[in-house]
């Protein structure tokens, strides 16, 4: 046999999976396990209806914060506006971004960001269209007029359905979690901090509403994992650089 059919390498193996695609794994499957998690917490169990009576005034027929001049005009109409200029500003970020101005932030992390900015909250508005689940000042247990209905359930015959769920206050929160996905490039301690800011935000906006009775727990997380899901589908669709990095900022 000749020397040179000895000397034949064996087939490279193959190539393992890169640092993007082993963490879109990696999400994929923690959504997933999130996902069941809430379900059989908020869907098997009376949780949320347990924690708001520790919110609701039986002799008082209400929720005491509901008319709280700081959760309304500052938690919930103030914070409102601030986000919308905040998201202004973050969207000229993102056009420099796309122009390749920025080395910490590549063209297609800047869509992803200006995207999911935009997205999110969309998408839960475009959720409560689909869910008729009531907010808690609705339901009978809370002194409104409407039963409680569990994920699926459809609202009853002769009452208009509820558009309570997700949240759409905590979402303007958790939508700065979009940037904890686009800024990888730029490394983990800004990921990071961007997933903390998201998830900051997110919780006390949401706490805010919780306090007035407008929303249950489940609604804000679920808000919570709407943001997550739509901000790893859209760094797929637009193929964003998910590898985390130690660019230097421009």
């Amino acid at each position: 046999m000749p020397t040179s059919e000895l000397a034949t390498p064996l087939p490279a193996p193959a190539p393992a999976l890169d640092a993007s695609r082993r963490w879109l794994l990696a999400q994929s499957a923690l959504l997933a396990l999130s996902a069941l998690l809430l379900y059989g917490a908020f869907e098997g169990t009376d949780l949320d209806r347990a924690l708001a009576r520790t919110l609701f005034d039986a002799e008082l027929g209400g929720f005491p914060w509901r008319h709280s001049w700081f959760l309304e005009a500052v938690m919930h109409k103030a914070a409102k506006q601030v986000t919308y200029v905040l998201v202004a500003a973050s969207l000229y970020v993102c056009w420099q971004g796309l122009k390749g101005r920025l080395s910490w932030l590549p063209p297609r992390n800047a869509l992803l960001a200006a995207l999911g900015m935009v997205a999110i909250p969309l998408a839960t508005s475009t959720a409560k269209l689909l869910t008729a689940r009531y907010c808690p000042w609705d339901i009978v247990d809370f002194g409104g007029y409407a039963p409680y209905l569990g994920l699926f359930e459809a609202a009853p015959a002769g009452i208009k359905a509820g558009q309570c769920f997700p949240a759409g206050h905590a979402s303007t929160g958790f939508l700065w979690i979009v940037w904890a996905v686009a800024l990888r490039p730029a490394g983990l301690r800004a990921a990071r901090g961007a997933l903390l800011a998201g998830l900051l935000a997110g919780a006390v906006l949401g706490t805010a509403r919780m306090l007035q009775g407008a929303h249950f727990l489940s609604h804000t997380l679920w808000t919570l994992w709407l943001a997550w899901a739509a901000s790893v589908i859209l760094a797929v669709a637009v193929r964003a650089e998910l590898a985390a990095g130690e660019r230097r900022a421009a």
